[in-house]
């Protein structure tokens, strides 16, 4: 994702970009763009964040990485092409956002667990009545998401949890379907609509790990998946810049599963489809309070 923005903003003259990554990372094809190297970032921004005109950043929702930054830059004041602290707080925790969405919503019903405090019998019980997922509450990466359909298989993904210093899990119930996500630019109380997009879900007997995307996506429920998300985006404030939303399809039945208050994969392939330079055009609708249209053009993969 760091590579397509930073494609995007080598190309426009008139900005003047610093991109801030760890000591063993960097990009030579992208002159224009300068790199700072850190190594405790939290830090480096609350001294030097005062010196820019604005911040997009890549984070992940761990341990409050997301949250922390826009924290930070929120105290010194600098415009964030994201959403805000309090938006970033809620979608951080998959659970805090289940909370924050109405029951008019079909959700998929789920239990949030504490790790070391967990009903064993209870669990089982609703095992013998659905086929069940467990899932950590505030991480960003997929390769923790696991079924299980007894007790045993559910104690050792919690030892794996532990050794990842997982502490809390959402546990929901298997729904079976298609796994499509809506990426959006939003802008106060205007939200354009970018593209449906695919999930290429790779599921196993114990795992489901997810693999890529095709976007955009024809969908025969696409006016009613749009209404939807414009629905639940309008529900937490602070919601600001590109944000995803994932659901399950299953028959007529759109299953919410969460939001991501920030770049997601489709971006990738998102950015080499737009009619115009996507990541300059997100900047300036944010900066400018402006609601300028990004039209896609054709359909891109990508893989992992």
């Amino acid at each position: 994702m760091l590579k397509s923005i930073l494609s995007d903003l080598n190309d426009v003259e008139n900005y003047s970009v610093d991109y801030i990554v760890s000591d063993n990372l960097s990009f030579d094809e992208f002159p224009n763009c300068n790199v700072i190297h850190v190594d405790d970032l939290f830090s480096w921004l609350d001294v030097n964040c005062k010196y820019y005109d604005c911040c997009l950043f890549i984070a992940p929702e761990d341990d409050l990485i997301q949250y922390k930054i826009t924290l930070i830059l929120e105290k010194h004041g600098i415009p964030i092409i994201g959403s805000n602290s309090s938006a970033s707080y809620t979608c951080t925790s998959k659970s805090r956002t289940y909370d924050e969405i109405p029951d008019n919503i079909l959700k998929v019903p789920s239990r949030i667990i504490n790790i070391t405090n967990i009903d064993y019998e209870n669990i089982n019980n609703i095992l013998k009545k659905k086929k069940l997922i467990i899932k950590p509450d505030n991480r960003t990466s997929s390769d923790l998401i696991y079924k299980f359909n007894d007790i045993h298989q559910l104690r050792k993904i919690i030892k794996k949890y532990e050794k990842e210093n997982v502490q809390k899990a959402l546990i929901q119930e298997y729904i079976p379907g298609s796994s499509i996500s809506v990426s959006t630019i939003c802008n106060n109380d205007n939200i354009d609509i970018l593209s449906i997009n695919s999930q290429e879900i790779k599921e196993s007997t114990t795992q489901i790990e997810y693999k890529g995307c095709k976007t955009p996506i024809q969908h025969p429920l696409k006016k009613e998946i749009i209404e939807q998300t414009k629905k639940i985006l309008t529900i937490i404030p602070g919601l600001r810049g590109f944000v995803g939303v994932d659901y399950i399809i299953q028959d007529k039945n759109i299953y919410f599963i969460e939001i991501n208050s920030r770049i997601t994969t489709p971006y990738i392939v998102l950015h080499e489809l737009t009619d115009e330079n996507l990541t300059k055009t997100l900047i300036e609708n944010l900066l400018n309070n402006e609601n300028r249209k990004i039209k896609i053009k054709s359909t891109g993969y990508f893989y992992k």
